[in-house]
């Protein structure tokens, strides 16, 4: 058995190479996939934009019932690989598979296929997604039991999500003029299952996944599903964070509408809008260091989201109107969504280490080891907000206008995206209590410099 109570440094890092994968194809999925069927820019339309909003709302409701059960499946599988290696050995390659066959449709001239096509496809990419990441998350609360390298694994995790979240947001639009779209799946396709296999064979060689932590009761779905449900912790948690990540999914979706339509520019030129949301976010990390060692994770996320949604809705003005003398409305609206990338930071960083709070605490109580079911639910949770960012968007262009000439709609994503995130700073603020120490939480400085 593994001593758990420090982690290596090549452990952490190991671990960490896997986010690069995952968020590279979850942002770049975000970010084009409803631009690329509704037809923006000069693409033919495959599938009307409002069909893909239901579409995408109802492959996430069907997809939300996966997490659960998945997690709950790994937590019960006893085999010589252990509970989490063959989810991930399995997974990985229909990752990858699937994300590419969603930018190979059928003609544009016939929707039907299309739509089947999308539909198809999505959710064959959402269920890979789900066989990797249920497994590959509750790793985090199992591979070390001691709380400050938990925590230096969770600032390494977030250091190499964010190299994901470039490459997914940054790079792809470079990709896509470069080789076209199939080529741009292809290629992230491809470094996912890379990453993902570097994670896994690293930390399988190593011994990091032998945990010895298998309890000798199997937990039952339904006792399961319900411990997680009674737990008023992480209904809030997962609640705040469910507004969190819409806002921030209107956001992505938005910024091509956004650019072609209203500023005039190219597919190319979300790389300056993505990479600047991506640097301001790294570049917060100290800072959200620096308070953490004062204050808790739970006032730091608050403040964070209260910051940004009355941010954002500032950003429908500052966005769409020239309010300087000899500044374009381009290096505006750059500087002013790329600043956005300060308050998003925090919801990367501590959901996660504030998941495994919870998980400890019902540990605890309950004598049962079951992390990944905890986050299977969470996932849930947080594609239910993907789901309604998904008809939310498609039904605010369809009916208010996503053109130069109909531009309300896309003007109105900002401010609901505003009002979304200030609800989760209401419902972590309210519904959120942890006994935690300040200090006792994020120490992202020692974490990301030392890793150790």
């Amino acid at each position: 058995m593994t001593d758990r109570s420090t982690l290596p440094l090549a452990d952490k890092l190991l671990y960490a190479t896997a986010g690069i994968g995952n968020n590279a194809l979850f942002w770049a999925q975000s970010l084009w996939v409803i631009y690329f069927y509704s037809g923006g820019g000069d693409l033919p339309e495959r599938v009307p934009i409002g069909v893909i909003g239901l579409a995408l709302g109802m492959g996430k409701f069907i997809e939300i019932f996966d997490d659960p059960i998945i997690g709950w499946w790994s937590d019960r599988t006893r085999s010589r690989w252990g509970r989490r290696i063959p989810f991930i050995l399995a997974g990985t390659p229909l990752l990858g598979l699937s994300f590419w066959l969603l930018w190979i449709p059928p003609d544009p001239a016939d929707m039907w296929p299309n739509i089947a096509w999308f539909f198809v496809t999505i959710e064959l990419f959402f269920l890979a997604r789900t066989i990797v990441e249920a497994p590959y998350e509750a790793l985090q609360a199992e591979i070390t039991t001691s709380s400050p390298q938990r925590v230096s694994l969770g600032a390494w995790k977030v250091s190499f999500g964010i190299i994901g979240v470039v490459i997914g947001l940054v790079i792809s639009p470079l990709l896509i003029e470069a080789i076209g779209y199939s080529g741009m799946g292809l290629v992230l396709g491809v470094v996912a299952i890379v990453a993902i296999y570097v994670m896994l064979f690293g930390l399988w060689r190593r011994g990091t996944l032998d945990t010895g932590d298998v309890p000798d009761e199997k937990p039952p779905l339904l006792g399961s599903l319900l411990g997680a449900l009674r737990s008023r912790p992480f209904l809030a948690l997962a609640a705040s964070f469910m507004l969190f990540n819409l806002g921030y999914q209107l956001l992505v979706a938005m910024l091509p509408f956004y650019l072609t339509e209203i500023v005039g520019g190219t597919e190319g030129d979300v790389t300056f809008f993505t990479g600047g949301v991506a640097l301001f976010s790294l570049l917060a990390l100290p800072g959200l260091a620096t308070a953490a060692r004062r204050v808790t994770k739970r006032s730091l996320y608050a403040i964070s989201m209260v910051a940004l949604g009355g941010y954002m809705i500032v950003l429908a003005v500052g966005a769409f109107v020239p309010l300087l003398p000899g500044i374009t409305l381009f290096v505006q609206a750059l500087a002013l969504i790329s600043l956005a990338g300060l308050g998003f930071s925090a919801m990367w960083v501590f959901p996660g280490a504030m998941l495994a709070d919870i998980i400890d605490d019902d540990a605890r109580r309950t004598g049962q080891g079951r992390a990944a079911i905890f986050y299977g639910m969470f996932k849930t949770l947080e594609k239910l907000a993907q789901s309604g960012a998904a008809v939310l968007f498609g039904a605010v262009l369809a009916i208010f206008g996503s053109t130069a000439e109909q531009p309300l709609g896309i003007q109105l994503i900002m401010p609901i995206a505003g009002v979304a995130i200030l609800a989760g700073f209401a419902i972590v603020w309210f519904g959120y209590h942890m006994r935690e120490a300040p200090g006792g939480g994020i120490d992202l400085a020692a974490g990301a410099a030392a890793g150790s």
